[in-house]
């Protein structure tokens, strides 16, 4: 899902960075606010404020290879925590969706998890009980060990969707930053710094007009 997002932002990008490199003399100028809407920090270089461009661009670098990583890391773990699954509650692992790992996580075994729903009477969400569906953990200390890793491999998939947020935000901040640099002219009043509050995880700009 992540790399699907982020594919055509990758093809832009290397899209229009071969275009801007092979036109040596272009008969009309691309609009500097159109410029960093596609590549972040293109818009400020061409209006000569290197400093603000190279701010978009390494911020830019910096969220495409912790979209990549993280994504990359949370598949890895996915693989991990599945065959540890095979391995340890004899499960199938062939055509189930996350909400099945969710659940062998949380019960020992089949016959854990059916019982605790019909007492709920929560008819929907009983497994068939059959080789398909099955599992029975040998351990509870594996099946806690399981969890663990699909848990961190979920988070390490929720921080790279958030990453791709940042990423249309940096594009978007990029624009307006050059909008008003365009607007300005020579005046350098505004002030722009990315903002990575570690606790969230999150990512942000804190824009100071000086008057």
């Amino acid at each position: 899902m992540v790399y699907q997002t982020l594919k055509p932002i990758l093809i832009g990008i290397f899209l229009f960075s071969g275009f801007s490199i092979c036109q040596e003399k272009p008969k009309q100028k691309m609009n500097p606010v159109i410029q960093s809407a596609l590549i972040p920090g293109w818009g400020q270089k061409s209006l000569q404020y290197p400093k603000r461009s190279r701010l978009f661009t390494y911020v830019e670098s910096g969220l495409l290879i912790s979209i990549l990583g993280t994504t990359t890391y949370s598949n890895i773990l996915k693989k991990n925590y599945i065959a540890f699954a095979v391995e340890h509650a004899a499960v199938s692992s062939s055509g189930k969706s996350h909400k099945y790992w969710v659940d062998i996580g949380n019960f020992s075994s089949i016959e854990d998890y059916n019982d605790e729903h019909l007492r709920n009477r929560e008819m929907d969400d009983i497994y068939e009980a059959n080789l398909r569906w099955s599992w029975d953990w040998d351990k509870d200390s594996n099946r806690n060990s399981f969890e663990k890793k699909r848990i961190l491999s979920d988070q390490m998939k929720q921080v790279a969707t958030f990453g791709v947020g940042a990423i249309v935000l940096n594009h978007m901040v990029s624009a307006i930053d050059a909008l008003y640099l365009k607007r300005i002219g020579g005046k350098q009043n505004l002030t722009v710094q990315p903002w990575i509050p570690l606790e969230s995880g999150g990512m942000g700009y804190a824009l100071t007009l000086h008057f």
